[in-house]
């Protein structure tokens, strides 16, 4: 009687370990599954932010985003740029600081700097706007363009230039990212219809 009791106690502890043996390696396979999909996973949907379109959600992918919702980043950031006065240029280069990779914003917020101390040793009270004419964006080149004119106005008078900025735009790990600005006066993008045009008439 012993002996049976003792058989069948055995019997059912190698039934209780194949039990816990396939519920861990069940276990080892769902965590695998899961940990899989994390890594190759792309997109996380974030609050549309102004201007990102007429959906009511923006879909951020790791290494890019939508054209609608780069084209507001871009305005965004050449509007704040473009609009430095002696009260408001703190509050821009700490908007802009979120836009611009840490080597283009060094180098905006040094201009901004310099430009905001010539004014004050001027005594120039005046303030400065943009209006926004035009944006394109040139796929060969992956670079955006917007032109618009830039206002100067104080006391005296309210004058204007036509200024184009020439912008790279990134995402990395979900963060859109402006990598290069350049900036010139003018009317024409220097895209790359501009450049094969230049590039034809130096033959």
């Amino acid at each position: 009687m012993e002996l049976k009791n003792h058989n069948r106690t055995i019997l059912e502890l190698s039934r209780w370990v194949k039990y816990l043996l396939w519920s861990n390696v069940s276990l080892l396979f769902i965590t695998l599954l899961i940990s899989i999909y994390l890594i190759f996973q792309n997109k996380i949907v974030v609050v549309q932010i102004p201007g990102g379109g007429t959906e009511v959600e923006t879909t951020y992918e790791r290494n890019t985003i939508d054209k609608g919702s780069q084209k507001a980043i871009i305005l965004a950031a050449v509007s704040a740029i473009s609009q430095i006065n002696t009260a408001n240029y703190a509050y821009q280069k700490l908007f802009i600081q979120s836009f611009l990779s840490p080597e283009v914003f060094t180098a905006i917020t040094s201009q901004i700097d310099a430009h905001v101390k010539k004014m004050i040793d001027q005594r120039e009270l005046g303030s400065f706007y943009f209006e926004f004419k035009e944006y394109a964006f040139d796929p060969i080149l992956n670079k955006h363009f917007v032109r618009g004119d830039v206002h100067t106005v104080n006391a005296v008078k309210n004058t204007s230039e036509p200024w184009i900025y020439e912008l790279t735009l990134r995402v990395e790990n979900y963060r859109p990212m402006i990598t290069s600005l350049d900036t010139y006066s003018g009317l024409e993008f220097h895209n790359s219809n501009w450049i094969d045009k230049e590039g034809r008439g130096n033959l």
